[in-house]
């Protein structure tokens, strides 16, 4: 009967892979970038944005890639595990991966051409905001870890919504790099649920 034990290993290997991945990518998408955006800050100021190397707009597009992918990581990760995993879960997913990859190639777009868009947010909204709470709402109501997880998740969408208009880019990409490393951390500590 080693069959049952593999798979169960597989599956909290493959959880707790998700979980930190989210948690990577929040700390160098989130903190380390917003220590970037204070020291050369070009999120606020389009003169600041016109006039910044190319290797800084890169450097920006591919931690915006790297966000997009240990973001949506933690939320599949989420889904697995706390999600009865039904059609309107799945919904929610699908439009966060395609606006996460709306999020990304937009950026990508930004480093390439110099041309600062703030379109990328209709990407980010999916990913960042919906689908946290989304996901969140179907834990509560799936019951099938502490109620707080879902809570959470519903909190991280939120916040995202706001944090930006509240605190500027920098402070509010720290804040942002905080949420979603506590998330990560929570879908890691789900492991063991699946």
């Amino acid at each position: 009967m080693s069959g049952p034990p593999v798979i169960s290993d597989a599956k909290d290997n493959l959880i707790a892979r998700l979980g930190l991945s989210c948690m990577v990518a929040a700390l160098l998408a989130g903190v380390l970038k917003s220590f970037w955006e204070l020291a050369h800050p070009i999120l606020n100021d389009r003169e600041a944005f016109a006039s910044v190397p190319r290797a800084q707009l890169w450097g920006h597009g591919i931690l915006e890639v790297i966000k997009v992918a240990g973001f949506l990581a933690g939320l599949f990760g989420f889904y697995l595990c706390a999600t009865k995993r039904g059609l309107a879960t799945k919904i929610f997913l699908t439009l966060a991966v395609l606006g996460g990859v709306f999020y990304a190639s937009v950026w990508v777009w930004i480093a390439a051409t110099t041309h600062f868009t703030i379109i990328y947010v209709l990407g980010g909204m999916w990913y960042q905001m919906i689908a946290p709470v989304a996901l969140g709402i179907a834990a509560l109501f799936a019951r099938r870890v502490p109620w707080w997880h879902g809570a959470w998740a519903v909190v991280v969408g939120v916040l995202n919504s706001q944090i930006f208009q509240l605190l500027g880019p920098a402070k509010a990409l720290l804040v942002q790099g905080i949420i979603w490393f506590v998330f990560g951390y929570l879908v890691y500590g789900l492991r063991q649920r699946v």
